[in-house]
């Protein structure tokens, strides 16, 4: 009997916002497609690992469904724990294969298949394909991530080089030791100045020292690994009834992000959107794709109307430079995206636009609430401040901004929002059940309310545990203190654990409430009340 390679070294699992259905919703809506909202969709994942990617989303909506299948036994009833420890109804894990999985007669409103179509054999591939066809519904959209070309030839021959380097070896942990030995071997000989090559490996080893052993196993010593042209991947899709819908951030669809020149070629050589992706791939030398797929027969409309957004909820992306904005026309003012990268704008409707998001942030707003907020801002200012005729003008002026602004990556855009977060000092904060679950059991990170993956050190944890919505701030430090007795961890002062219940609570009090604040900023806090606004009628566990 052959060894499941993802029971001998389970996958590193987690969240991945991109797969979310209320991303691939607001793609589909964006294109003129009437998709199912998510809060009452059947979902299903292939390849789910223990539903680290799943779960969240489930415990998010208990009025939609939520199935996930995988090869892995030892992955899958890791994720039955999970959803058993998070007392939820609304999921159920499965232990199948691909090539034989029967989805019993169900239709699907979304496909989520992350990491896995370029890790599975050409059969399974067109299964996959295949059952994107068959099992979603008829405004459904599949998520199918691959590894693209050109980019992928280097990685490639990284790959290459450590099959042959381990081919030697049979135990498994002594080949992922000999992989990092190689490329640290080949990155230390070969010279990176004035050397793409060399300066490649010394990023390839940079990177593959924050990498864990099944990312490492899995991701190149696996015994497929295929990586696709664009238009290859199309091709397969388009022989099991399926279409290119988009990928889940709009900005890297667009031309119109490359220079001046580079647009006027590519809008000269991509008679079509299939070819001009392609061009665009080429030109990032990309290595990695996440590509949303609908039916053949699906209607899309490729020009988006800037007055959809009025139906959307907009959320900030980019943060000012400066504490001290200012309004004026024609003074610029930066703005920073996670990545570092800035944008500056002289624009006082740009600039009020992107502080009253940055404001409203980690929430999203409507676009009515917005359109408020940015006016009462540019009117509360000096005279100068104020664009000339802004009363006059019609809303549609200012979605044309969002769309340009959303085209750039500078701003998010959802079709429906994520769970509403809690401000550290909301009389009733809470943490979701499989948070909690996490918190206690998972010890590399918990996902927090916007599907991000984030890691929380021990301390953090505990506190995270105890908020179950019934906890005020003096009830956490109760809670911690009773850990401390329990021998859960301990307290020091002037190197000695303190005991005393009154002395811990005085050391606690500030520390817990420090944590509160931190995990309300990191989007792990909801308001308690959030999910019974979502509950069917018949009620589900929360």
């Amino acid at each position: 009997m052959s060894i499941n390679t993802y029971d001998e070294v389970p996958y590193p699992s987690s969240s991945f916002p991109q797969t979310h259905p209320v991303k691939l919703a607001t793609m589909a809506w964006l294109f003129g497609l009437a998709p199912t909202a998510p809060e009452r969709s059947k979902v299903l994942e292939l390849g789910c690992a223990d539903g680290a990617n799943l779960i969240p989303i489930a415990q998010a909506y208990p009025g939609a469904t939520f199935v996930g299948i995988d090869s892995s036994s030892r992955q899958i009833e890791r994720g039955q724990q999970a959803i058993s420890g998070s007392g939820l109804s609304n999921i159920s894990l499965r232990h199948d294969d691909i090539l034989t999985y029967d989805a019993a007669g169900q239709k699907f409103d979304y496909i989520i298949v992350h990491g896995i179509f370029s890790w599975v054999a050409e059969a399974v591939r067109e299964r996959i394909l295949s059952l994107c066809d068959t099992l979603l519904t008829e405004n459904g959209v599949a998520y199918v991530s691959y590894n693209a070309l050109p980019g992928w030839h280097m990685r490639g021959a990284i790959r290459d080089m450590m099959l042959f380097h381990t081919a030697q070896f049979s135990d498994v942990q002594q080949r992922i030791g000999q992989s990092r030995a190689l490329v640290k071997f080949l990155a230390d000989s070969i010279p990176a100045d004035n050397n793409p090559y060399g300066q490649f490996l010394k990023n390839e080893l940079t990177a593959m020292q924050g990498w864990q052993d099944g990312y490492l196993r899995h991701d190149f010593l696996e015994e497929e690994n295929k990586a696709f042209y664009f238009h290859e991947f199309v091709s397969a899709a388009a022989r099991h009834n399926l279409q290119y819908l988009g990928e889940p951030d709009l900005s890297s669809m667009l031309a119109s992000n490359f220079p001046q020149q580079v647009q006027e070629t590519l809008g000269k050589v991509g008679r079509n959107i299939i070819q001009m992706e392609q061009y665009m791939d080429f030109l990032r030398n990309r290595m990695f794709r996440m590509t949303l797929l609908v039916k053949t027969d699906a209607k899309i409309i490729r020009n988006i109307d800037a007055t959809t957004l009025r139906e959307f909820h907009i959320g900030a992306v980019a943060r000012s430079v400066k504490d001290d904005v200012s309004l004026m026309v024609g003074e610029k003012e930066e703005f920073r995206l996670a990545n570092g990268v800035t944008f500056s704008s002289d624009s006082p409707l740009v600039k009020a636009v992107l502080l009253c998001l940055q404001q409203s942030a980690p929430n999203h707003v409507t676009f009515a609430a917005l359109v408020s907020e940015v006016r009462a801002k540019l009117l509360t200012g000096t005279s100068a401040t104020r664009e000339p005729g802004l009363e006059k003008r019609e809303e549609a002026v200012i979605a044309q901004q969002l769309l340009l602004l959303y085209s750039k990556g500078l701003i998010d855009v959802l079709a429906v929002p994520h769970v509403r977060l809690a401000a550290a000092n909301d009389s009733a904060l809470k943490a979701t059940a499989f948070m909690r679950w996490q918190a206690l059991n998972e010890p590399r990170h918990v996902t927090n309310l916007r599907h991000v993956s984030v890691r929380v050190d021990p301390f953090a944890r505990h506190v995270l545990s105890l908020m179950d919505g019934t906890r005020n701030l003096d009830q956490l430090t109760d809670g911690m203190a009773a850990k401390v007795d329990e021998g859960l961890f301990n307290v020091q002062e002037s190197g000695k654990s303190v005991s005393d219940r009154e002395r811990l609570k005085l050391i606690l009090t500030p520390r817990v409430s420090g944590v509160v604040d931190q995990l309300a900023k990191l989007s792990f806090l909801q308001s308690a009340g959030w999910l019974e606004k979502l509950r069917p009628v018949t009620g589900a566990p929360e």
